[in-house]
C-alpha cells in the first residue's frame, strides 16, 4: 500500500497543471521572441516601403493600401505616400544629374562622358526601358536613374543639372524646392531649327518657353545656345562663344558637351542667367582659353 502511495503522488506531481506551466522566465523569453518576430516583419515591410518611395519604384501590390488600412483613410495616406516618395535623403549634394542621357541627338551622352573624364560624379536619367542600356554603355562610372523616379528621387545628393531635353515641371520645381546650386539648359539658337525631321529632343531644346520658365525659377541658370549640332568629334575647330542670338554655323557634339562641362564651374549667381551661343570657327590646334571666352559674357 505504501509502495502504490508514493507511485500515485509522483504521477500526481508529474500531471499536475502547475507543473506542466513554463517558468516565468521561460515564459517571457518566448513571448520576447514572438515579439520581436513580429516587429522585425513590420519593420521590413515598412522599411521597404518607404525606400521603394524614395528611389521612386513601390512595387507595392494592388493600389498601395492594405487590408487593415480604414477607408476613411485612404486620400490621406495617398498624400502621405506622395510626400514619402519624394523624401530628401541625408547624403553628400556633389552629384550632377544630366537629363536624357541615352538619345537625343547624342548630346546628354556626350555631356556624360565630358563629366566622367573630369571625374565628376554623375547622375544619368533616361526613360526606364533605356536603363540597361545606359548601366551597360557608362558602366560603373556613372549612376544610373529612372524617369519613372520621382523628381525628388532623381535629385538626391545632386548639386547641379544639366538639362538636355525636355524641362519638366516637376523637375524645375523640384529643383527650386532642393536648393540645386545650378541649372544648364541646353537650348537652340534660333539659326539652329533642326529641319523638319527633328527629333523629339531637338524640338524640345528649340522651345524658347523653356528658356523662360527656367529664368523665372529664381535659381542660377546657365542658357547654353548650340548652332546646328553635328555627331562628330570635336577639339578640331575652334569654339566661339556669343551673345545677341544672332549667331549661325554648326558645332560638333563633342565641342558643345565640352562648352557644357565648363560652364558648370562659372554658375551665376542665384537668380541671375548667362545665356550664349556656341559654335565652332576655323580649324586650330590650341586649346580655348575658357577663362576669357566667359569673361566676355554679360549677365543677365
Amino acid at each position: 500500500m505504501a509502495a502504490l502511495a508514493r507511485a500515485a503522488s509522483i504521477t500526481e506531481r508529474r500531471t499536475s497543471p502547475s507543473r506542466a506551466r513554463p517558468s516565468p522566465r521561460r515564459a517571457s523569453v518566448a513571448r520576447a521572441k514572438k515579439q520581436n518576430l513580429f516587429d522585425g516583419v513590420i519593420d521590413m515591410l515598412e522599411g521597404g516601403r518607404k525606400l521603394r518611395r524614395w528611389y521612386g519604384s513601390d512595387s507595392s501590390v494592388g493600389d498601395g493600401t492594405r487590408a487593415d488600412d480604414p477607408i476613411d483613410d485612404v486620400v490621406d495616406d495617398e498624400a502621405s505616400e506622395e510626400d514619402e516618395r519624394d523624401v530628401e535623403l541625408d547624403t553628400p549634394k556633389t552629384s550632377i544629374l544630366v537629363t536624357d542621357a541615352v538619345g537625343g541627338g547624342g548630346v546628354g551622352e556626350s555631356v556624360v562622358m565630358r563629366l566622367v573624364l573630369a571625374k565628376a560624379s554623375v547622375v544619368a536619367a533616361c526613360d526606364g526601358d533605356r536603363i540597361a542600356l545606359a548601366e551597360t554603355r557608362f558602366g560603373p562610372y556613372v549612376n544610373v536613374a529612372s524617369n519613372e523616379w520621382s523628381a525628388g528621387a532623381r535629385l538626391n545628393g545632386v548639386r547641379a543639372v544639366v538639362v538636355t531635353g525636355s524641362l519638366e515641371n516637376e523637375l524645375l520645381d523640384a529643383c527650386v524646392r532642393r536648393g540645386v546650386k545650378h541649372l544648364v539648359l541646353v537650348s537652340s539658337a534660333k539659326s539652329a531649327s533642326g529641319g523638319l525631321f527633328a527629333d523629339a529632343d531637338v524640338r524640345a531644346r528649340g522651345d524658347r518657353g523653356r528658356e523662360a520658365r527656367a529664368r523665372a525659377s529664381g535659381l542660377a541658370v546657365t542658357v547654353v545656345r548650340p548652332c546646328a549640332v553635328r555627331r562628330e568629334p570635336g577639339g578640331e575647330r575652334e569654339i566661339v562663344l556669343g551673345q545677341g542670338d544672332d549667331m549661325s554655323g554648326d558645332v560638333s557634339v563633342e565641342d558643345l558637351a565640352e562648352t557644357c562641362a565648363r560652364a558648370l564651374t562659372r554658375p551665376p549667381k542665384p537668380g541671375q542667367t548667362l545665356a550664349f551661343e556656341v559654335r565652332n570657327g576655323a580649324p586650330t590646334s590650341s586649346a580655348p582659353d575658357w577663362k576669357a571666352m566667359f569673361a566676355s559674357l554679360e549677365i543677365a
